[in-house]
């Protein structure tokens, strides 16, 4: 079973706020932190002259060993804002096995001589600090010029499984001496599999145990003069080529200029409104409006349905709920009030126990509460307690699509039915039904995210699959205060209705209502509560949707792959799982996929759209090259190799 990594905040010395008790150093130099960080990574790198020589829309990404408190990132980026054109972006990936915890990184930072700019973004930095959970955290700043992906996790197993290539390298984190697991040939090789042809590095560190194990990757070391009296420090460029994965798709070198979002549902929204973000102009197919389908339901419940296994759906979805507070802070729609899942016998009440074992996450992620405790945060009396989720809760799903789709670089095309698509030289060409006739429209990049409509434009099979739901809509103002879930889920009233259900049907469309579905779900919701009001008077109304799931239950996220050469390059599959194709595998140029997000969308759809983006645009991926290829749509394709199935 694959385990949840564990993570130990940073522990720091009461007398000396500056000095790392688990290490016995400093995080920064006591004589001139700003001055020596300056000298060693922004000149070292040469980054003033490197960020001017960009090229507009051009992403600059680099890697650093130890984020500690930032500041290395912190003068990195008030270079970058200085010297970099201003559609240029920076891309920052970091990784810290021991994290500071937000009222640390505070003092830290507010201990140092900051200029107002570096201030203003050491705030920021500390707003949205995240809680010390295993994984990715993504952070965007300054009107997203600037995007950090800091990772709590051991650095050499952060690089090994990054997807992406890095531009220059900032080899940060505590001495050698100090800290020696942290400098090791696993490392090294990891770095250099991830680095671009001639990617500079520099680090502080002159230890010849680094300058030789760099060495043996393929970097050209040197030895520099050191800050403020040391003798020397080390640089260095890489010489070889970025390792490729034989089942990842190649990362686009610059990102395009315009792109096609198919489906104007959350997550033809979120990817819409990410690319926007990013200078990108984006037009919006939908052949109805937006929110008809399953996105347009009056409220949804926003919770994480983890597992005990470490499997890559339930990361994306633990990964999407430690987002949620800082991506939908300033979204209309968004009620972050909690989530509280029920363990309404002892079966569930164990399962939760496994849960919070093998998580062990900070309360203020997940946290026990009994009957008592979960029935004063729901405000009503319940039949049990559970586990209590403070960053979940519950929005307004077209009043959010509405939102996302209102940037001025987005253009919405409602009523407009995609036929056939075409590939036809580097572009595709759509064949659409519009209310001004049959159009033809070609684009860069297209991408597919219309739900289980995804399939016929595929040229290769998704197994993508419709269940049908249904949720019943009761007519009080006085429900919950935060979400209910177990055998059924109801959420807070809004305008004196309050949404619950819903039915699960796989493999239906059906899009009639049912009666005996609205009673269901009224009877399911009353099993929630101890005593409680609600009655079949109450039922004022329904809403069917059909949603798109997959077969393992977790979303289909990125570049569409062309089966007309795997069948034969992938053959040894079919003896040996582990196999590696020894030709380049055939991907469809310009075309990606968004779907599958089932019941859990309004959590995983703004996550699983940033892992898109960053495929579109050449940016690192902010989750691991294992949950790209896990979520990626070629996936069935590889599973039915190994098993012998017939392809579908």
């Amino acid at each position: 079973m694959r385990r949840y990594p564990r993570i130990t905040p940073a522990r720091l010395s009461e007398q000396d706020p500056f000095l790392s008790l688990d290490f016995q150093d400093y995080y920064f130099s006591l004589k001139d932190p700003l001055a020596e960080r300056h000298a060693i990574f922004v000149d070292g790198l040469d980054l003033p002259k490197r960020f001017r020589a960009l090229s507009d829309g051009a992403v600059f990404r680099i890697g650093e060993t130890g984020f500690g408190a930032g500041l290395t990132w912190l003068l990195v980026a008030q270079c970058f804002l200085t010297e970099a054109p201003e559609t240029a972006r920076l891309q920052w990936v970091s990784v810290e096995r021991y994290p500071l915890r937000r009222a640390d990184l505070k003092r830290l930072l507010s201990g140092l001589p900051l200029s107002p700019q570096l201030d203003r973004l050491a705030q920021a930095l500390v707003t949205v600090w995240p809680e010390p959970v295993a994984g990715g955290h993504r952070r965007r700043f300054a009107e997203d010029r600037l995007i950090v992906d800091v990772h709590f996790d051991d650095a050499s197993a952060v690089f090994s499984e990054l997807y992406g290539s890095v531009d220059a390298w900032c080899l940060d984190g505590f001495s050698p001496e100090q800290n020696p697991d942290l400098w090791s040939p696993t490392l090294f090789q990891a770095i250099a599999d991830r680095s671009a042809h001639r990617a500079p590095l520099s680090t502080y560190t002159a230890a010849s145990r680094v300058r030789a194990g760099l060495s043996d990757v393929g970097f050209l070391m040197r030895k520099e003069p050191g800050f403020a009296g040391k003798r020397e420090r080390l640089a260095g460029t890489f010489q070889g080529q970025p390792q490729t994965r034989p089942f990842h798709p190649p990362m686009q070198e610059r990102p395009p200029e315009q792109v096609v979002v198919v489906g104007g549902g959350l997550s033809g929204a979120w990817v819409a409104a990410g690319l926007a973000s990013r200078g990108i102009p984006v037009t919006v197919y939908e052949k109805h409006l937006p929110a008809a389908g399953a996105s347009g339901n009056p409220q949804g419940v926003t919770y994480a349905k983890l597992s005990i296994e470490a499997t890559p759906a339930s990361q994306i979805q633990l990964q999407a709920l430690t987002h949620l507070k800082t991506w939908l802070a300033d979204a209309p729609g968004w009620h972050p009030t909690g989530v509280l899942l029920l363990a309404e016998d002892g079966e569930s009440l164990a399962q939760q126990d496994k849960l919070q074992n093998a998580l062990a996450l900070p309360t203020g992620v997940l946290a026990p509460v009994d009957v008592q405790e979960a029935s004063d945060i729901a405000g009503a009396r319940l039949v049990a307690g559970g586990l209590h989720l403070p960053g979940g809760g519950w929005l307004q799903p077209k009043t959010l699509i509405q939102w996302l789709l209102s940037h001025r670089l987005i253009r919405i095309e409602t009523y407009h039915q995609i036929e056939t698509a075409v590939r036809h030289g580097t572009e595709t060409r759509l064949h659409m039904v519009t209310p001004q006739g049959r159009q033809v429209v070609s684009a860069p990049v297209v991408v597919w995210g219309n739900a289980h409509e995804a399939v016929q434009f595929s040229a290769m099979h998704l197994p993508l699959r419709p269940v049908r739901g249904q949720i019943t809509q009761l007519a009080t103002t006085e429900s919950v205060r935060a979400p209910v879930c177990g055998a059924a889920y109801i959420a807070p009233a809004l305008d004196g209705v309050a949404t619950c259900g819903a039915t699960y049907e796989p493999k239906s469309s059906d899009l009639t209502p049912r009666s005996a579905d609205n009673l269901d779900n009224l009877a399911r919701t009353q099993g929630l509560f101890a005593t409680t009001g609600l009655h079949a008077g109450m039922i004022q109304g329904e809403r069917v949707a059909i949603r798109a799931s997959t077969p393992d239950y977790a979303p289909v996220v990125g570049q569409l792959a062309d089966p007309s050469q795997w069948t034969e390059a992938l053959q040894g599959l079919a003896t040996d799982a582990s196999y590696q194709p020894k030709t380049p595998l055939c991907w469809v140029q310009g075309q990606y996929v968004i779907a599958g997000q089932g019941s859990r969308g309004t959590l995983t759809a703004p996550m699983t759209a940033e892992i898109l983006i960053s495929q579109i645009t050449g940016e690192i991926s902010p989750v691991s090259a294992r949950v790209v290829s896990a979520l990626a749509p070629d996936r069935f394709f590889r599973r039915a190799l190994i098993r012998g199935q017939q392809l579908g």
